[in-house]
């Protein structure tokens, strides 16, 4: 999975500006000077599959049966480590969100707290020579708190930062589908209201246009002319470029389906990208990720209770498009 930024925010602080940095993909794509993780009580234990696991892949750094003389503990539920030199981080640091006999008792209230423990730890603890520190979105696995929740948690506490001698904070999701949903959350919270016409939807529209020329097959033609036609309307909907996608996406899947001589009885759009999923991943592995992109936005419309998307989704899913067009004319050109 490709770890993308998908949104950000430029918080005042005594000391200066802080950047808030949304990612969705795999936290070690980025280095910090600090990397902050959760965990439960005392249990640091690298677990395949959890974040600490892939610590310990990449590092071989555990502190599942660490000495405490080689940790330092903050306050009630933040504690560093020394660790070894890595590429990834200068200090590791864990806030522990829950015993794990009693994880299932975790509640909002508490994540709550724990967003305040570790606001006192930015603005008290980070050394002179610290910028940057990444984190994931903290009570969203064994927890149970959504991601949604979290991440309005996250920005109420952050609001409340008084000074801290960070430049950076970095905020990871770990699944990639989440990006519309989170975005929405972020800007909603924000008070940020959807623009008619922002510099990227302005650039990737005309780059939609550009591309429409003879040589290119009636699929993408027709695609790039609804595509156009809905930007130059004076009702436009970024709800119906979402639907354009996902009609998009479902016919081109159809074509890649047959070009790679893969059979597959008629089904969802979600199985069809999978079936293509080995097939992409030996030529253009990116060209999944643009798929299931148009797959989560054209979702996002269809069933969430307030479907609306921003000019940054809108700007996501064209880009998408051409993307997928390049290659598809690529494909059938060869």
């Amino acid at each position: 999975m490709k770890t993308t930024l998908f949104n950000l925010y430029e918080l005042q602080t005594k000391s200066g500006t802080v950047i808030i940095e949304f990612y969705a993909g795999d936290i070690f794509d980025s280095t910090s000077d600090i990397l902050l993780l959760s965990a439960y009580k005392g249990m640091f234990f690298p677990k395949t599959g959890t974040i600490w696991g892939s610590l310990y892949s990449k590092t071989n750094i555990s502190v599942f049966e660490y000495d405490l003389t080689n940790s330092h503990r903050f306050s009630e539920n933040v504690l560093s480590f020394n660790t070894r030199e890595n590429p990834y981080f200068i200090k590791l640091v864990a806030l522990e969100l829950s015993d794990l006999n009693r994880k299932y008792n975790f509640t909002s209230a508490k994540l709550a707290s724990r967003y305040q423990e570790l606001l006192h730890f930015l603005e008290n603890f980070p050394a002179e020579t610290d910028e940057s520190i990444s984190l994931p979105l903290l009570g969203t696995g064994n927890q149970g708190i959504s991601l949604e929740e979290s991440v309005s948690h996250l920005l109420k506490s952050f609001n409340q930062l008084k000074n801290t001698k960070l430049k950076i904070i970095r905020v990871f999701a770990y699944n990639f589908e989440t990006i519309g949903v989170l975005n929405k959350k972020i800007n909603e919270f924000l008070s940020r209201n959807e623009v008619i016409q922002t510099n990227l939807f302005k650039a990737v529209i005309n780059e939609s246009c550009n591309s429409v020329t003879s040589q290119i097959s009636d699929l993408s033609l027709s695609t790039l002319n609804n595509i156009n036609s809905l930007a130059n309307s004076e009702h436009s909907s970024l709800q119906l470029l979402g639907l354009i996608g996902r009609r998009f996406a479902e016919l081109v899947c159809n074509k890649l389906l047959d070009i790679y001589q893969i059979d597959l009885e008629p089904s969802t759009l979600s199985s069809k990208i999978s079936a293509l999923s080995q097939s992409l991943r030996q030529e253009r592995p990116i060209i999944e990720t643009h798929l299931r992109l148009l797959q989560i936005y054209s979702n996002q419309v269809a069933h969430a209770g307030n479907p609306d998307l921003n000019q940054q989704d809108g700007a996501s899913i064209i880009l998408s498009i051409l993307r997928i067009i390049d290659f598809y004319e690529y494909k059938i050109n060869n």
